[in-house]
This record gives structure tokens, C-alpha cells and sequence, in this order.
């Protein structure tokens, strides 16, 4: 039982270490740096980064004390909408040179689509449930809307895949032998 709640906890905390992070890194290079301070210095960034490292933990510590009902419900709709765009794109990007751009819009509209209009109108009563048929509904539509539309120049294509070709030397140690 205490493997399983280190677990939990270690992933909670992976995952606000990572959020906190970039949200103060990105508030302080692109709002404040971008708009406000411009020819700010590196020591000043890291300051402003720090101060807002310890401004999101606390905001944190905050909601978590009293955590609101529809934060589970937020989290299970951008949650859903984030799978629904990304997942086919990235799934079929990966192992299928055959994937378009087009089919690649097509899946961010359909997940976020599905997701907004169930948010709006309810027709799906779990916003989790609503984030897996987004999620399916992406892996139909990203291999239908590829086969209909232009494909990308051949030499595009192998030119981005050509990494997955070139040989490594890795210790026998750290190889996985064929």
C-alpha cells in the first residue's frame, strides 16, 4: 500500500514540478520579458522565475486545501480535448509515413470540437467518457482524411524519417540484440 501512494504522490508531484515550471518560465519570458521588461537581464529572469515558482506552489497549496468539485471535471475535459487532438496525430505520425497535414487540423478540430460541443450540449454525461470518444473518433479520422487528401513530397517524407535509419553504436550492455 505505501509503494502505491509513493507512486501517486511522486507522479503529483513530476507533474506540478513540470507545470510550475513552465508556467513561471513562460509568464516571465513571453509576458513579462515580451511585453513589459524587454531588455531585461538574465539574473533579473531567474528572479522573476524563482518568485513565481513560489507564487504557483502556494496558489497550489492553496487549492489543494480545499480542492472545488469541478476541478476533477476541468481536468477530465482539457485532459479529453488534449488527447482527442494530439493522440491519433502523434500515434500515426510515428509509425505511418502516410499521414497529412490536412488529417492532422482535421483530429485537433475533432478532439476539441467533440469536446467543446459536449461541454456546450451534454450529450456524453462524463467529460472522461467524452475525452475517449474524442480519442477514438481522432484514430478513425486521421487515417480516413490521409488517404483522401495530397500527400507530402516523397523526398519531404524520407527526409524526416531518415534519422530513424542511421546506425548507432551502443555497448551490449544498453542494446536490445535482434
Amino acid at each position: 500500500m505505501g509503494v502505491v501512494i509513493v507512486l501517486v504522490l511522486s507522479a503529483s508531484m513530476s507533474t506540478l514540478s513540470s507545470l510550475v515550471l513552465t508556467s513561471s518560465s513562460t509568464l516571465t519570458l513571453d509576458v513579462i520579458k515580451g511585453y513589459f521588461i524587454k531588455d531585461m537581464e538574465e539574473v533579473k529572469q531567474l528572479l522573476w522565475m524563482r518568485s513565481l515558482l513560489v507564487c504557483f506552489i502556494f496558489l497550489s497549496v492553496v487549492i489543494a486545501l480545499d480542492p472545488p468539485a469541478f476541478i476533477a471535471q476541468l481536468m477530465g475535459i482539457s485532459w479529453g480535448a488534449l488527447a482527442g487532438a494530439f493522440l491519433a496525430p502523434f500515434l500515426y505520425g510515428l509509425y505511418w509515413k502516410g499521414v497529412t497535414k490536412a488529417a492532422v487540423w482535421v483530429s485537433f478540430a475533432c478532439g476539441v470540437g467533440l469536446t467543446v460541443a459536449n461541454l456546450l450540449f451534454g450529450w456524453i454525461p462524463s467529460p472522461i467518457n467524452a475525452g475517449a470518444v474524442a480519442m477514438v473518433s481522432g484514430l478513425m479520422v486521421v487515417p480516413v482524411v490521409s488517404l483522401i487528401t495530397p500527400k507530402m513530397e516523397k523526398y519531404k517524407v524520407e527526409r524526416i524519417f531518415e534519422c530513424l535509419e542511421e546506425k548507432v553504436l551502443v555497448s551490449k550492455r544498453k542494446s536490445i540484440e535482434e
